[in-house]
């Protein structure tokens, strides 16, 4: 890949990274806070299910990316400690994404049932737990890129 290319796909990767973690945040903070007469507070599915769309649309252009990164620096093993961190992370992803897949099903069920105070709860939950699990991914995004 020439540089400009290596620096589109790292680009992409990290304005990904940016979109799934600050929408994370954003939305546990808004879901956190008391009721107000904001359309987020009243309708808190609605908040999730555009965070939702847009959630799998960057982790979509992340996998890709994720592997054109790989790509460009050859095909790690697993030896090494910079093997044995990306084989850490990989695993990380995985049970991330399977977990999302769980969050997910629950924001389109709550949508479709409607939201109760518990459902709020809930979600509440999810978005602290996607946005703690996604500060763990990006330390070790960076032990990656600078050891």
């Amino acid at each position: 890949m020439s540089a400009a290319t290596t620096l589109l796909v790292r680009l992409v990767h990290l304005v990904g990274m940016a979109l799934v973690l600050g929408g994370a945040v954003f939305a546990w903070a808004t879901l956190r806070a008391p009721e107000s007469g904001s359309a987020s507070a009243r309708e808190p599915t609605a908040l999730a299910t555009t965070y939702e769309w847009v959630f799998w649309a960057a982790m979509g252009a992340m996998v890709v990316t994720g592997v054109g990164n790989l790509g460009a620096l050859g095909p790690p093993g697993p030896s090494g400690r910079w093997g044995s961190i990306l084989t850490v992370k990989l695993l990380a992803v995985t049970a991330f994404v399977l977990g999302s897949f769980v969050r997910t099903l629950v924001v389109f069920r709550l949508r479709r049932d409607g939201p109760a105070g518990a459902g709020r709860s809930l979600l509440v939950k999810g978005y602290g737990a996607t946005a703690a699990a996604l500060l763990v991914l990006v330390a070790l995004a960076e032990v990656l890129a600078h050891g």
